[in-house]
């Protein structure tokens, strides 16, 4: 449990957990769980600090150049109504996810504890609020990025095999289902392993952008830029609300990094510089790809068609059209498993503070993982697979991230008086979070009324954590039958999947 004056779950919580480490130990249930495995050098389970500036940035940019840049073309252009417009709101997105990474840059420098959002809005405004956004992430968040990501991954993959014709949903979804398990496989077995897959996959899916802005590049010099105009229907407000909803789906993974702070070698140095280095990146190589794009096909090409960088590799490349799949493939794979990785810490932080069951904050005695916390998130994200609807989803998620992220942003400046002498070794200008917060909020209210339905269904789920909230975490102690049956699962998950809680903190 944290020292964190912020967190306030702690007697009944803690002693359980003793009780339970103390039974595991007591019955050898097996040799690794009472003792420290060989990797832990003594030092206890836990997780190790395995990530460097190269691996966060390697994170950073591999979890959000996935499936975004490939799905959200044709969602920007649809609601921006012209080709201008669009490329306006892309390099806008851009400069939001920079001026958000420069936020979150702050936290993740003076709070070096995983947890990302949750952690921020404990120690900003308290567990209620934190719980909250626990439960969102938990319920569609996590899963659903990743659900979204594998979809693009399996349609990526299977389109060249059906030339013009749509591929059909179940092959779809049996590819995606076996992109989830795959990733949460590996996760579960190791970090290393998983961030030097986000490293490999990072470097296939730059030089895959990099070959379409290249030859977009050649297509504008030899003159094709008639679709380059601001002609067609035009737009309004809550339509282009709605594109800046999908054009912040592609930057969606900014803040994955916050995610596992405890995991980083040097957070308080790495952070600004792989945040900023990597959003400037990121936003110059977007939008000269949605040139390249619009260099090669219409408007009309672009809507209709199924894959969009498939479609122009088909138009452009010839014979080296087949790079197109296999670098979407390798990017869209990347960005699931960069999303897996840094999502499932937020279940697993929030478990080990009293939040979740505390199965969910337990790590593997031999892997070093949070193997419950990757389980449960695996099966959730496997489940939203099967959900054919990419288009519902982005705005399902959408909705309730950016509520969040505004709350994370105001409680930011609400630090700057309540917390004046918190050390922070970067500090981001205060002006640029307010923008930033006033930004998200208008995000947020204006898709209230663009995506009414989906808006009401998000609402309802943040409401449905308030019940479970006072269930879980204010109701203790819990009645002595109830915490000695809920003791006794516990104890049978530790025997079948050995895990332990960490024996001591890494932050």
């Amino acid at each position: 449990m944290t020292d964190n004056p912020a967190m306030t779950m702690e007697s009944d919580y803690e002693i359980r957990y003793r009780q339970n480490q103390e039974d595991c130990v007591a019955n050898h249930i097996d040799d690794s769980i009472a003792k420290p495995s060989d990797q832990t050098s003594g030092e206890g389970v836990a997780m190790k600090k395995s990530i460097n500036l190269v691996t966060a940035i390697s994170v950073i940019v591999g979890s959000i150049i996935g499936s975004g840049i490939f799905i959200s073309p044709k969602g920007v252009l649809e609601y921006s109504g012209s080709v201008g417009t669009a490329l306006i709101v892309w390099a806008l997105c851009g400069l939001a996810a920079f001026l958000g990474g420069l936020c979150y840059a702050e936290l993740g420098c003076a709070i070096t504890k995983s947890g990302g959002e949750y952690t921020y809005l404990n120690v900003a405004f308290g567990p209620f609020l934190a719980f909250l956004m626990l439960w969102i992430n938990f319920l569609i968040v996590a899963p659903g990025n990743v659900a979204i990501i594998s979809q693009t991954f399996a349609i990526y993959v299977i389109v060249p095999f059906y030339g013009d014709c749509l591929p059909p949903d179940w092959a779809v979804i049996l590819i995606s289902e076996a992109c989830i398990i795959l990733i949460y496989f590996y996760n579960c077995a190791t970090v290393v392993g998983a961030a030097w897959v986000q490293v490999v996959c990072t470097i296939a899916k730059v030089l895959g952008l990099l070959i379409i802005i290249i030859a977009g590049i050649v297509l504008l010099i030899q003159g094709n830029t008639e679709y380059l105009t601001f002609d067609g229907p035009g737009t309004s407000v809550s339509r282009i609300s709605l594109a800046f909803y999908n054009g912040l789906f592609a930057y969606a993974g900014w803040s994955c990094l916050n995610a596992i702070t405890e995991e980083m070698t040097n957070p308080r140095r790495d952070f600004p510089i792989s945040l900023s280095g990597s959003m400037i990146t990121i936003t110059v190589i977007y939008v000269l790809t949605n040139i390249a794009y619009f260099a090669a096909m219409s408007p009309q090409e672009m809507l209709a068609s199924p894959a969009v960088a498939v479609t122009f590799g088909d138009k452009v490349l010839g014979n080296w059209a087949w790079l197109m799949p296999v670098a979407v493939a390798l990017s869209t794979f990347g960005a699931a498993n960069g999303q897996a990785l840094a999502l499932s810490r937020l279940t697993f932080v929030g478990a080990r503070d009293g939040f979740f069951p505390d199965f969910l904050g337990m790590v593997h005695v031999k892997f070093l993982t949070p193997l419950p916390a990757l389980l449960t998130m695996g099966i959730l994200t496997a489940l939203y697979g099967l959900y054919p609807d990419v288009g519902t989803l982005i705005n399902y998620t959408s909705f309730t991230y950016w509520l969040f992220v505004a709350l994370v942003t105001t409680g930011l400046i609400v630090m700057r008086w309540t917390q004046k002498d918190l050390e922070r070794p970067f500090k981001c200008p205060l002006w640029i979070a307010i923008i930033f917060a006033i930004f998200c909020y208008f995000i947020v209210i204006v898709s209230i009324f663009a995506a009414t339905i989906e808006a009401v269904i998000g609402t309802i789920i943040i409401l449905t954590g308030i019940p479970v909230y006072f269930y879980a975490v204010k109701w203790t102690p819990k009645p002595p039958r109830l915490a000695k049956a809920l003791d006794a699962c516990l104890h049978f998950c530790q025997k079948l999947t050995l895990v332990v809680m960490q024996e001591k903190d890494t932050f």
